[in-house]
């Protein structure tokens, strides 16, 4: 009887805790809400000022993590790495640093969302645990269910592959593949 007084009394804790972020949470704009989930979940987050400042951060995060390229799936950003002259190649195999875009940013989880317009076919397990996401103010949206709508209303060919990813730090019940180990998300303001 002892176990399950414990027990209740910790999910009720649990559940009191939880609450009383979400009323801390209430007033705060939803970029700021993004960013502490985001940054709870692992993520590191930067904003870049300018262009300039991004490509400098890019160049800077190389070094940082010793790899020599960032790999791509999406032609937009090879054409921009290769602009600011910072190497690059297409992606072959699951390491080094994948950049792209993402669909949202989910402000309630911290999570970013992508589809096969970022992916294509693959699985987050299949590809590169370093990701730079590169991402605007204006793709922050309250919650999954927004997110799916704003997809919906977005494409009229609707896009597969829909993941969503809030686990960016590495953990011993990855069994899935699912977490991304290193995320780096540059938001620029739109």
């Amino acid at each position: 009887m002892q176990f399950l007084k414990k027990f209740f009394s910790n999910k009720n804790k649990n559940f009191d805790k939880e609450r009383e972020e979400e009323q801390n949470f209430a007033h705060l704009p939803l970029d700021e809400v993004f960013v502490i989930n985001f940054k709870k979940n692992g993520g590191k987050f930067f904003y870049p000022a300018d262009m300039e400042e991004l490509a400098s951060k890019l160049k800077a995060l190389l070094e940082i993590t010793g790899e020599k390229e960032y790999r791509f799936l999406e032609r937009a950003y090879y054409h921009f790495l290769k602009k600011i002259n910072i190497p690059v190649t297409d992606w072959k195999n699951d390491t080094g640093i994948l950049i792209g875009g993402c669909e949202y940013l989910i402000a309630d989880d911290g999570a970013i969302m992508t589809t096969s317009k970022q992916l294509k076919h693959y699985r987050n397990g299949n590809l590169p645990k370093k990701r730079v996401i590169i991402a605007t103010s204006n793709q922050i949206v309250k919650d999954k269910r927004q997110a799916l709508e704003e997809i919906n209303k977005k494409y009229e060919d609707y896009p597969t592959n829909i993941q969503t990813s809030s686990h960016f730090k590495e953990t011993d019940d990855d069994l899935n593949g699912k977490h991304w180990i290193e995320t780096y998300l540059f938001l620029i303001e739109k």
